[in-house]
């Protein structure tokens, strides 16, 4: 699996079936998956392809790596927005 719809989309289902207080939205056409944490604002993930892995993005670009498939990403959002 190459391309980063599909990658973003399924780290956006492990994270809505694991994390119910995380909503995540992949907009039609976007490269980055928006977080949405209800009182919490919106955090971003994208999929880097030259990297081969997933990262926060923010302000300014790319951020912190969280793994390089969809379950290592999903555990890392999960310590990153815990209740």
């Amino acid at each position: 699996m190459s391309d980063a719809f599909e990658r973003l989309d399924e780290l956006a289902t492990l994270v809505q079936r694991r994390f119910p207080h995380i909503a995540p939205i992949r907009p039609t056409g976007s490269r980055i998956l928006y977080l949405l944490r209800r009182g919490e604002g919106t955090l971003y993930v994208l999929w880097d392809s030259e990297q081969a892995e997933y990262a926060w993005y923010g302000p300014d670009g790319r951020g912190p790596c969280l793994g390089p498939d969809a379950l290592s990403a999903a555990k890392a959002v999960g310590e990153e927005l815990a209740l």
